[in-house]
């Protein structure tokens, strides 16, 4: 197996991730929308009426994160809150005419920041290096990240 330069990996998904951030919200800025809460409408957009928890389990993130940023997107404007029926148990999130109204400008967004960061590389690596990222997130969340034994992590 070949030598993997670990740091540089890990410095590569670090600039990937910081760049994207900063991007996404800069472009969001006229709108005041964190690069969190786009995402959290981005899944929504192919997500409307969906119930809290589902929506969780679609953005592969936790609770606490989704909640906070669902209650910004409500307090923004963007995102309503409906019970359906008798049942009052269950709340389902409905994205406004605000945030609808915004659609193609929010995917728009995406399609740029995408654009720019794949320029110059052709269809066939860019497919299998698509296939890969996908792979490799889903191996992030699958991976046990807490409580990590820092004593049991260093023995390789």
């Amino acid at each position: 197996m070949r030598s993997v330069d670990y740091l540089k990996v890990s410095h590569d998904f670090s600039v990937i991730n910081q760049r994207s951030q900063a991007y996404v919200t800069e472009a969001c800025r006229p709108w005041k929308l964190s690069y969190s809460e786009h995402v959290t409408l981005m899944s929504l957009y192919s997500n409307d009426g969906c119930r809290q928890h589902e929506l969780c389990q679609v953005m592969k993130a936790d609770k606490a994160l989704v909640a906070r940023n669902l209650k910004l997107l409500e307090e923004k404007g963007f995102v309503s809150r409906r019970q359906q029926g008798d049942d009052r148990r269950y709340k389902y999130l409905y994205l406004t005419p605000k945030a609808l109204d915004l659609q193609d400008t929010m995917e728009g967004i995406l399609k740029r920041w995408v654009e720019i960061l794949v320029r110059g590389i052709d269809e066939v690596t860019l497919d299998k290096a698509f296939q890969l990222m996908h792979q490799v997130a889903d191996n992030a969340v699958e991976a046990e990240v807490a409580p990590l034994d820092p004593q049991k992590e260093m023995k390789v």
